[in-house]
């Protein structure tokens, strides 16, 4: 069943279908493609590479991201939550792990364990399974979260999508609905193993001009495999009996344009350019420096994802207070490029020598380094 088709299935369900209760594995695999997507589930999908390095490249790059929170539009200093979001996690885990649900599962779930303040907001949110947790619509509307069958609070649950749609309560789960893509880049990798390890092929060919029955066949088989074992000297063959060895196309044998055709199927699932998880484009557009490559990165991949988390964090802190993740650190451009920069910002007035010295990590202009002096006797 295609995208299309399932989302009119949804949208058409009746108020009981709605009542259902949802884990965001709503896809359900044609018969016709059992063999490559039975099975499969989010956890095993990492076990494409090409998935993986989608996963990782995305979580990787949004959870090192510096956090910034304003009120009224003035920087404030950042709240506990965003400090210590939940205990014996960094923040950077902590959003790394919310990434990963995200991309793998389409929803992420948090358990609110502690709140501060006369409004009592969230303090920390343990983020838990995905699929420990199954959500419910009721007829009238109310939307009601059970995990491990444990009916939950929904005042104390934090529930974030990423591919939602009208008339679910969850978001779309990327493997189930690319199931077949990705199953069959598991198949084709499956199938090479397969190859090389258990010899999907023979070798060579013992042919005969004569007639040969299966005990005589199998006991010249079997000669000829005692007589040049670990030998390399050249075969001598009677009777009529040709060794034909069996060559195979490299790019045939490491099955090359599948595992191309596989990474490039996987990056658009995941909105990620091909070539930074080592696939090819099918285009020869190449970009003139890393920041160029790095600024369409950030625009089309990455910034989507940002404006959908940090709405989703602003549901947890007090009202009038915003988040914005700062993507400056992707965006750093070589040494000549970066001083090229500031020069512009100097020369126009709009940034001081001070800001460029801490761009750059460097004290002020009135603080003086310590300088160690040798003691001269």
């Amino acid at each position: 069943m295609g995208l299309i088709a399932e989302l009119r299935r949804v949208l058409s369900a009746s108020t009981q279908d709605r009542a259902s209760w949802q884990t965001g594995d709503t896809y359900s695999a044609s018969s016709s493609y059992a063999n490559v997507t039975a099975g499969l589930t989010a956890d095993g999908a990492l076990r494409l590479s090409a998935v993986w390095a989608c996963v990782r490249l995305l979580s990787d790059t949004i959870s090192t991201l510096p956090i910034d929170a304003y009120r009224r539009g003035a920087q404030i200093t950042l709240p506990p939550l965003l400090v210590s979001p939940a205990a014996g996690l960094s923040r950077e885990e902590w959003v790394y792990q919310l990434v990963v649900s995200l991309l793998l599962r389409g929803n992420a779930y948090g358990l609110i364990t502690a709140r501060t303040g006369a409004t009592m907001r969230p303090a920390q949110v343990e983020l838990v399974h995905p699929d420990s947790v199954a959500v419910h619509v009721t007829p009238d509307g109310r939307i009601e979260f059970r995990r491990r069958g444990v009916e939950l609070d929904p005042a104390d649950v934090w529930h974030v999508r990423a591919y939602s749609f009208p008339g679910s309560a969850v978001g779309l789960s990327p493997v189930e609905y690319a199931r077949q893509s990705i199953g069959l880049g598991l198949a084709s990798q499956r199938f090479g193993v397969q190859f090389f390890e258990d010899g999907a092929h023979p070798s060579g060919l013992l042919t005969s001009e004569s007639a040969m029955s299966r005990e005589t066949a199998h006991e010249a088989k079997e000669r000829f495999i005692q007589s040049f074992r670990g030998n390399r000297e050249p075969a001598v063959l009677g009777q009529g009996v040709k060794y034909q060895q069996i060559q195979i196309n490299p790019e045939e044998a490491q099955f090359l344009d599948t595992q191309k055709f596989s990474v490039s199927q996987v990056a658009r699932i995941f909105g990620v350019p091909a070539e930074m998880i080592g696939g090819e484009t099918g285009h020869s557009m190449t970009y003139v420096n890393s920041e160029a490559q790095a600024l369409d990165y950030l625009r089309y991949s990455v910034s989507p994802w940002l404006v959908r988390l940090e709405r989703a964090l602003e549901r947890l802190l007090s009202s009038g207070t915003s988040v914005k993740f700062n993507p400056n650190a992707i965006l750093r451009a070589t040494t000549s490029e970066r001083f090229a920069a500031y020069q512009v910002a100097l020369d126009a007035g709009f940034m001081t020598v001070d800001e460029v010295r801490a761009l750059e990590d460097l004290p002020q202009q009135g603080t003086v380094r310590s300088v160690p002096v040798e003691r001269v006797a």
